[in-house]
């Protein structure tokens, strides 16, 4: 739904600016020669162009995202980082943590062959993912372990804790999963997408600028 309203946004964004182009191009070459006419079109179909372009480069840092960095894109429902022992870092709807082996699935329980999920606190020590875990049957929480090695899971009861309270923990904890999805989040690939949508546009605003700066204009007419 996000998407959509940029994308609605983007659209009309496109359609005024391509509007007020098209109106100072020809205000701005009403005296100029046989060119006149290619410039005002470019003029006009420039931000649609712009458009475009904001889409491919987006659709890049989706790729680079997920191929180079192996994390989201940023613009997920479902965010995920990888660690660097392979093992994936996310959380389901944001507000489902879990960890996952490489090659492993979640499942409905909440700790299955290769992965742990409704993760409140969570902290990597010595090849072990130690924290606690919000426990929907019993509506309690659990401290456990899962060793990276032989992908044993331990549990013991820690005390009841309302689901309300246990997500402010899991958002806003010292140790909350998420400090430790930031700590593994990649921002080079931002500042690439940064880098095409600048040069993408700007190349585009080059040729518009050359193209009312280069119209000649007409020869004069012998009288």
């Amino acid at each position: 739904m996000t998407i959509l309203t940029y994308g609605v946004f983007a659209i009309v964004g496109a359609c005024v600016l391509s509007l007020l182009l098209y109106r100072h191009a020809k205000k701005r070459l009403r005296n100029e020669g046989p060119n006149r006419r290619t410039s005002v079109v470019v003029s006009a179909l420039a931000p649609f162009f712009g458009l475009i372009w904001l889409v491919i480069a987006l659709l890049i840092h989706v790729e680079i995202s997920n191929r180079l960095a192996r994390q989201d894109c940023g613009l997920s429902g479902d965010p995920y980082v990888t660690l660097p022992n392979g093992y994936e870092l996310g959380s389901h709807n944001t507000y489902d943590g879990y960890i996952r082996a490489p090659g492993a699935e979640t499942d409905v329980p909440i700790a299955g062959p290769g992965y742990v999920r409704s993760i409140i606190d969570l902290q990597f020590i010595d090849g072990k993912f130690v924290g606690t875990q919000f426990d929907f049957k019993t509506s309690s929480v659990r401290r456990f372990v899962f060793d990276t090695r032989t992908q044993t899971f331990q549990s013991s009861p820690e005390g009841p804790l309302t689901w309300n309270a246990s997500n402010t923990e899991a958002q806003q904890g010292a140790d909350s999963y998420w400090t430790l999805y930031a700590r593994y989040r990649h921002h080079w690939p931002n500042y690439i997408l940064l880098a095409l949508i600048f040069g993408g546009e700007g190349a585009i605003g080059f040729l518009i600028w050359k193209s009312w700066t280069t119209t000649r204009p007409e020869p004069s007419q012998p009288t």
